[in-house]
């Protein structure tokens, strides 16, 4: 159940920066879930080989990553991948509509009076 509010929350706030910019909001949900799942399994990834690394592999082969803490650890970091992920669209976005207003092919010869 907490995996649909997940998802809600991924939804509501990719659309409403694709909305705000006049994007394809099923481009960036999809890209948000992407980066939500992504984050979930790379840092699954990388606690494996740091701990494979440091206590040895077959520490991590046996089954002690079977517990509610190592799930919301990458529940955890998935959610980062997600906000980071949205942080870097929303600069990129912003500095779009910058260059955007800022020069154009109607400014061309047109001189700023202040």
């Amino acid at each position: 159940m907490i995996g649909f509010l997940f998802i809600y929350w991924i939804w509501k706030a990719f659309t409403n920066l694709a909305l705000e910019y006049g994007k394809n909001k099923w481009a960036y949900f999809f890209f948000g879930i992407a980066s939500y799942y992504g984050g979930t399994i790379l840092g699954g990834f990388l606690v494996g080989i740091v701990l494979g690394l440091i206590k040895g592999f077959e520490y991590v082969a046996n089954e002690n990553f079977d517990n509610a803490g190592w799930s919301i650890l990458y529940v955890v970091l998935g959610g980062l991948a997600c906000y980071g992920t949205h942080k870097l669209l929303e600069n990129k976005l912003e500095k779009e509509r910058e260059s955007n207003n800022k020069e154009g092919i109607d400014n061309i010869g047109v001189t700023e009076e202040n």
